[in-house]
């Protein structure tokens, strides 16, 4: 755990918290660290959920498939990023998503009741927990209605237009990576690959996208 110390530090869900008191906060929550290979559901669609997770390796994703078998990713976790948070607050519990390793992953597990339910020394730092574990599902339901703006697209182009201009606001302007493969850009999306593929073609014709270094840079059209 102790290499991972700096990372939970950082966390907006340890906010306010002193470093020097994290390991003892962690042992009281029953934290416990996991790995996953590549392609291992950590939970599934219909699992009653009384954990969330933070991503301390790798990427996570949330995964819905349809009867056909057609997958659509509807958020990917990087380092740092919380999974089963919602669901594990609601009064069911029911997981409606998988919740997949996109990559090998090593991930923290906390009872989320155990938050409401600090001990001994922690307790001090129960009302600071509940406020920052608030603060990350709102800013959940933010992030799930970026999403939304971007499905609101009506052609692949829009939408695709839409991610790129959120993270080149997220970058402050400067070239930007992009975390996702053109697959699972496309599967976020809810558009084909092809499609994605040629619209990102398009707008590099057009000189609205540079990729240098697998860096991304967008610039607006010139008004004729």
């Amino acid at each position: 755990m102790d290499e991972f110390i700096d990372l939970c530090a950082a966390s907006p869900l340890f906010d306010k918290i002193p470093k020097s008191d994290l390991v003892g906060l962690l042992n009281c929550l029953s934290a416990k660290k996991k790995r996953y290979e590549k392609g291992t559901i950590l939970f599934q669609t219909g699992d009653r959920v009384l954990q969330f997770g933070i991503v301390l390796s790798g990427i996570v994703h949330t995964e819905s498939t349809d009867i056909l078998g057609e997958r659509s990713i509807i958020s990917y976790m990087n380092p740092g990023q919380f999974f089963c948070d919602a669901y594990s607050s609601t009064k069911d519990k029911i997981l409606l998503v998988d919740i997949v390793a996109q990559t090998d992953c090593t991930v923290l597990l906390i009872e989320t009741h155990r938050l409401l339910n600090i001990c001994g020394a922690s307790l001090k730092y129960r009302d600071q927990l509940s406020e920052n574990f608030i603060n990350i599902l709102a800013q959940k339901f933010v992030d799930l209605g970026c999403k939304v703006i971007h499905l609101s697209g009506r052609s692949t182009r829009r939408k695709l237009l839409s991610y790129l201009s959120e993270q080149y606001r997220f970058a402050n302007g400067k070239p930007f990576r992009i975390s996702l493969t053109q697959q699972e850009l496309a599967d976020y999306l809810f558009i084909e690959r092809s499609g994605l593929s040629t619209e990102l073609n398009r707008l590099k014709k057009e000189g609205m996208l540079t990729c240098k270094d697998g860096f991304f840079s967008l610039k607006a059209p010139e008004a004729d």
